[in-house]
């Protein structure tokens, strides 16, 4: 990982630009879909066997949608027998072994209505050519009356 600081300046569209950049050395395919996973971590509370496979389905998702762009069917592609085949394949786990991990992201809200979570599909452009980035923001509330 590399870190770099940058001073604070406004730009045009209203955001400030980054204090710290921090890049991630990864390969394409799967590496890169568990390196996102392992980041939502905190967000969706899974084990390394649940990120293998989601991280698995993620990357089946983004090869698929090379070729398919209607989402609806790249959505029912990606929950499809094949494709599930293939996830346990390259996952190297048993069927029935896949399924209870299947149960746990449906009830970590990972998988719903037997599709993908879209705010854990991370939004990779044609054109960024091979450098995903995401912008967090931490924004300071206001304290309330009773929080002093």
């Amino acid at each position: 990982m590399e870190n770099s600081a940058h001073k604070k300046t406004e730009e045009k569209s209203g955001l400030l630009k980054p204090n710290n950049i921090v890049t991630v050395p990864t390969s394409p395919g799967v590496d890169f879909f568990k390196w996102w996973c392992v980041f939502l971590r905190p967000f969706i509370n899974l084990t390394n066997r649940e990120i293998d496979v989601i991280a698995n389905f993620l990357k089946q998702r983004w090869e698929l949608s090379k070729s398919i762009s209607d989402p609806a069917i790249l959505d029912t592609m990606v929950m499809s027998e094949m494709t599930k085949n293939k996830v346990i394949e390259e996952c190297k786990i048993t069927q029935q072994h896949f399924y209870v991990v299947m149960s746990n992201l449906r009830k970590n809200k990972v998988i719903v209505k037997d599709t993908i979570n879209p705010r854990l599909i991370p939004n990779i452009r044609k054109d960024d050519k091979g450098c995903f980035q995401l912008l967090i923001l931490f924004k300071e509330t206001k304290k309330k009356k009773h929080d002093i």
